[in-house]
């Protein structure tokens, strides 16, 4: 089954009020558990935008006001204080100075790291009417790292989230990997191991990329890579697909299914058809299937990620009662 290697962990930038420091504009900062347990597994970058602006910790609060020409500010009601310049400046330097990385966790709707339903006001007087945004930092991120996974806390609270997070991460960290050796054979492995993970994403583009493959050689290796990158990001840019999740079980079962007894057959498909119904999780039939992979030593899904597209250790089937969808 897959291995990851412990020497060569993604790379994760965090909102630093979650876990690593008290510096919400209160004074708190929030403990979250995910986050926690991805400490062993990532290589965190914990950043706070309004810290390294200069605000102190704790400090009036800010929010995000669109003027009558739509150009959104980042004002402090209470001392009237514009921290607009400062804040773009600082998103900018951000972006530039990063580098390589593999996933983002941002606060949710902060006016400084939101990424979606930041509330930006018509004013700075109470009542103020409000639309939902970005946050400045979250929006720039957003747009200059869309091709790398982005998350924010309140959302990754979401079992099947979190799930599909964690899988865009290891696969796109795995492809950079594989960019720095440019080995068409490499390729080709990779794309034979993340079959089944790519057709639970988009059956479609795993078509499209076995097609990029086959037209591949030494000769034009590094367009090669870069159409195959294209189609990688967009297979994964949305989450799995249900309808396609129970198709790849099914084909799985296909395997081995005549070496075993009706009686366990008809058990995973009783997996299989709970899973459909929603009454468990897809980790449920996923690894009843694996374990007879492994057991008849099927070549084939061996090294299938889609058994195992994260570190084991990651796996937590428990939410905040938000659901698997």
């Amino acid at each position: 089954m897959r291995k990851f290697d412990e020497n060569n962990k993604p790379v994760i930038v965090v909102s630093k009020c979650l876990n690593f420091d008290r510096c919400r504009y209160n004074g708190d900062g929030e403990k979250n558990k995910f986050v926690e347990n991805l400490k062993n597994y990532v290589i965190f970058k914990p950043i706070c935008p309004e810290v390294e602006i200069g605000l102190p910790t704790p400090r009036k609060p800010i929010r995000l006001v669109s003027d009558h020409n739509n150009i959104i500010k980042l004002l402090q009601p209470q001392t009237g204080n514009d921290y607009s310049e400062l804040m773009y400046e600082y998103a900018d330097s951000l972006c530039q100075k990063l580098g390589e990385v593999d996933g983002f966790i941002l606060k949710t709707r902060s006016p400084s790291c939101g990424i979606k339903d930041v509330k930006i006001y018509s004013g700075i007087e109470k009542g103020a009417t409000s639309k939902k945004g970005r946050g400045i930092v979250g929006g720039k991120i957003s747009q200059s790292y869309n091709r790398t996974p982005i998350e924010d806390d309140g959302r990754l609270k979401n079992f099947k989230i979190r799930e599909d997070f964690l899988t865009k991460v290891y696969t796109l960290k795995d492809f950079q990997n594989l960019k720095k050796e440019k080995s068409l054979d490499k390729l080709k492995e990779f794309h034979k191991n993340n079959k089944l993970l790519l057709m639970s994403y988009h059956a479609g583009k795993l078509s499209e990329l076995g097609k990029i493959l086959g037209k591949g050689c030494k000769e034009n290796l590094e367009e090669s890579y870069k159409d195959y990158e294209e189609g990688l990001v967009i297979a994964l840019s949305k989450n799995s697909r249900y309808k396609s999740n129970i198709n790849v079980l099914n084909k799985c079962l296909g395997y081995f299914s005549s070496d075993i007894s009706m009686e366990e057959r008809k058990f995973i498909l009783e997996l299989i058809d709970n899973f459909k119904d929603k009454r468990i999780p897809l980790s449920v039939p996923m690894n009843v299937i694996k374990s007879y992979v492994v057991r008849f030593n099927i070549k084939n899904l061996m090294n299938q990620s889609f058994f195992e597209p994260y570190p084991s250790g990651l796996i937590e089937v428990t939410d905040s009662g938000k659901g698997r969808e």
